[in-house]
């Protein structure tokens, strides 16, 4: 009887085999959590109440780093030019060129952007790896960055440009013509003499001048004179006599041949100073002084042909020259 109740009620047996193991188990599981504060409880307390000696060293340490802590340094901080000064944790730049690994920082490394040295452009944080460096204005002065190498000017600092008579370019050149011509000593002994000027207008194209006397209209006057008369003495044919005369603005001499005509065109040149910005030109006669901005130097022009200009700093007496302004830069 009791299997066949077993039979039929199956599946009550087994839900109360479960429930009882279900019990059992919660119930190891408490004893189990118990038994450590047990143990716990049944350790003796330490006999020795004595405290264990401090590290002082590590706290004189501690104080010494507190009053002088350590400082960051950026790659600012480090020498321009040396490897600490880039990127942290960047290795440096290598540029390839021509199928070669180049590094700037390297000793006798290949020049990138000659003439400019590798050096003169890490001194000043130039971007070495820019192809168009050379021609970059990087501190906005008017003048480049090959302009200044070539100048050793500082790239970076405006206040400290090349010299702004190195933007004085030559436009133009228009000789305009002005012959003379000795015709001799009417009075014969060498104090008067007659010269006409084919350029001039009206009584100003005939004058008669002593030594020392300038003439009318136009910057000269007259200097020496040399009798070097022919056959048939001064004042006909074989007469090789010669009157000096000087142009008072250049300093220039001419030497006139009596009978024979001279050219002393006046020479005139159009300049552009390109830190003037814009088309600035304005026209000079040789001998003419002038000022250039925008450092005020007072200039004068000395010579001038279409290929190029001579000026002299009034100041210093040194001579530069202008080169016409469809050429390169020096």
């Amino acid at each position: 009887m009791t299997m066949n109740w077993v039979k039929q009620k199956y599946d009550l047996v087994i839900l109360a085999v479960a429930t009882l193991l279900l019990v059992s188990n919660a119930a190891w599981i408490g004893m189990s959590r118990l038994e450590p504060e047990d143990t716990q409880a049944g350790l003796s307390a330490p006999k020795d109440n004595a405290i264990p000696p401090v590290n002082l060293d590590a706290i004189r340490q501690a104080v010494v780093l507190a009053a002088a802590p350590a400082k960051w340094k950026s790659p600012t901080d480090f020498p321009t030019g040396t490897p600490e000064r880039g990127l942290l944790l960047v290795s440096r730049r290598y540029l390839l060129k021509d199928s070669k690994l180049i590094d700037p920082f390297a000793e006798n490394s290949e020049q990138l952007h000659p003439p400019i040295t590798n050096e003169w452009l890490l001194a000043y944080g130039l971007d070495y790896t820019d192809m168009t460096i050379k021609e970059k204005d990087s501190d906005g002065d008017g003048f480049s960055n090959l302009e200044e190498f070539q100048n050793n000017a500082d790239p970076i600092d405006p206040k400290k440009a090349p010299p702004s008579l190195n933007k004085l370019k030559l436009v133009s050149f228009k000789p305009v013509p002005f012959r003379l011509e000795f015709k001799g000593d009417p009075s014969g002994d060498g104090k008067e003499f007659q010269i006409n000027f084919k350029d001039l207008k009206g009584p100003a194209r005939t004058q008669y001048r002593k030594l020392g006397e300038q003439i009318e209209g136009a910057p000269y006057k007259v200097v020496k004179y040399e009798p070097k008369p022919g056959p048939n003495g001064v004042n006909s044919s074989g007469d090789l006599s010669e009157l000096i005369i000087q142009n008072i603005e250049t300093g220039d001499s001419i030497i006139l041949v009596y009978n024979k005509e001279a050219n002393d065109p006046t020479s005139l040149g159009t300049f552009r100073n390109l830190l003037a910005g814009g088309d600035q030109d304005f026209t000079l006669k040789k001998g003419e002084e002038f000022t250039l901005k925008p450092d005020n130097r007072k200039l004068k022009l000395i010579d001038i042909s279409a290929t190029k200009a001579q000026v002299r700093d009034v100041t210093t007496g040194d001579l530069f020259p202008v080169l016409p302004i469809n050429s390169s830069s020096p």
